[in-house]
């Protein structure tokens, strides 16, 4: 079974490529901010979501 810190992961990791994917075709991005996307998107949302997930089950 997967769990939901995997699944939360999973799906921010998608919604990372497909926001990259969308701002390349609708925008000429630098390498820094394309980095940025994947990034906060891909590591920084899923981390905050899981540790805020986490502190609600520990209350």
């Amino acid at each position: 079974m997967v769990s939901r810190e995997n699944t939360i992961i999973a799906v921010c990791i998608a919604l990372a490529i497909a926001l990259l994917y969308g701002l390349n075709a609708v925008t000429t991005l630098a390498q820094w901010q394309s980095a940025a996307v994947v990034l906060g998107v891909g590591v920084l949302i899923p981390t905050l979501v899981n540790e805020y997930l986490d502190g609600q089950n520990d209350a």
